[in-house]
């Protein structure tokens, strides 16, 4: 016995309980009625052989007294029994089912309270957490985080991103023209003077984003100091860096065995210190504070809450699923259950009609036998009269 699942609108919210008719409802028949076809061709095939062999004739017919048909009672008394024990054993077993049903129900019942409160809880917080940073330390994602949008980013981001390229213009050739004296080939003082250039960018990015999860998320006395302490350290290793320049600068250049000159020739050492202090200063300000600024350690607290908000999503709609698919189970045995009644009557119904039919292609198969016109009309009175007394 098949259920038509019933065509209903998705519930909009995930809290939602739709009850849904299983597509499988719940079968415990153990008493099947006979194959009533199969069985009328073999009584009337027995009615043909007896009346054949001559064990019924014409007078038996008369007489109103067919010996088969006790059998044939006989037959439908045990099957009777038969069916009343198949049908206290359904409903046994159904009672049971229904017993284990409602603890599976209770347990995913259960399980779906969970999901839907987990799923309520990482909803909230993500709401929470989709405001616009305002300032750093408010706690807040940055707007690209949120939106997913780009453009505002690269609007505040492009004037420093372009100051610091304009800087690194004037940084590289100076960094070249210091190392030049120190490199063994053209090609090692081009490779030192880019990685000491990348030292000097990366660095200050890096600690530009310590900054800002310090800002975000805080942190001890000793983070403080050790945030100050590696300042100082850069500041002392931008003035080591500087005089150094300084010197290379200042430094008649010998190329080839040739002496021509200072690189800033006409100039004093005081503003070259100076102007070498600033373009140091000013390159590692604007890569930290880009590293403060393009990494929100609240960025990836807002993916990762998204993503846990979709992975309970799905286990919340699955969880709900089952839920659904056990309460239906549930209900379909507690109708099963409903309808023993009309199952016993219905079948009684059956079993009496298909050995009444029994007992008629039996007669069928007798009149066929004997080939009898009033063979035939008696049998008519026969089936007649069982018909009026049922």
């Amino acid at each position: 016995m098949r259920f038509i699942r019933r065509k209903q609108d998705e519930p909009d919210e995930p809290g939602q309980v739709t009850r849904i008719a299983p597509a499988v409802a719940y079968d415990g028949d153990l008493y099947h009625l006979p194959d009533w076809a199969q069985r009328r061709r073999e009584e009337r095939k027995l009615g043909r052989a007896h009346a054949t062999d001559g064990q019924i004739d014409t007078l038996t017919l008369q007489t109103g007294s067919v010996p088969r048909f006790n059998e044939l009672e006989d037959e439908r008394v045990e099957e009777l029994c038969h069916h009343d024990e198949r049908t206290e054993q359904e409903i046994q077993r159904a009672r049971a089912e229904l017993e284990s049903q409602k603890i599976r129900l209770a347990e995913s019942r259960r399980a779906f309270g969970e999901a839907r409160e987990a799923l309520d809880d990482s909803r909230r917080r993500v709401t929470e957490l989709e405001q616009p940073s305002r300032r750093a330390g408010d706690g807040r994602p940055s707007s690209i985080a949120i939106s997913g949008s780009r453009w505002p980013a690269v609007r505040r981001w492009l004037p420093g991103a372009l100051l610091l390229l304009l800087l690194l213009i004037v940084e590289v050739p100076i960094l070249y023209q210091v190392i030049l004296s120190w490199g063994d080939s053209v090609a090692m003082t081009a490779l030192l003077a880019a990685g000491a250039a990348l030292i000097m960018l990366v660095a200050p990015h890096m600690y530009g984003r310590a900054f800002r999860a310090w800002q975000e998320h805080g942190s001890s006395a000793q983070g403080r100091w050790l945030l100050a302490g590696v300042a100082l350290v850069w500041l002392g290793l931008i003035v080591a860096v500087a005089v150094l320049r300084r010197d290379a600068l200042v430094k008649p250049l010998v190329v080839d065995g040739q002496n021509i000159g200072p690189t800033s020739e006409g100039v004093n050492q005081l503003p070259t210190m100076i102007l070498l202090l600033a373009l140091l200063i000013a390159t590692a300000l604007i890569a930290a504070d880009l590293g403060r600024r393009m990494h929100n350690p609240n960025d990836r607290r807002l993916r990762e809450l998204r993503a846990k908000r979709d992975a309970e999503a799905r286990a919340c709609a699955d969880a709900q699923a089952a839920y659904q698919r056990d309460a239906g189970y549930a209900e379909s045995i507690a109708q099963y259950l409903q309808a023993a009644d009309r199952r016993r009557a219905s079948r009684l119904r059956r079993l009496d009609s298909g050995f009444d039919s029994l007992a008629t292609a039996y007669l069928g198969g007798v009149v066929e036998g004997l080939r009898d016109p009033e063979a035939a009309s008696w049998a008519e009175r026969i089936v007649l009269r069982r018909r009026t007394r049922s």
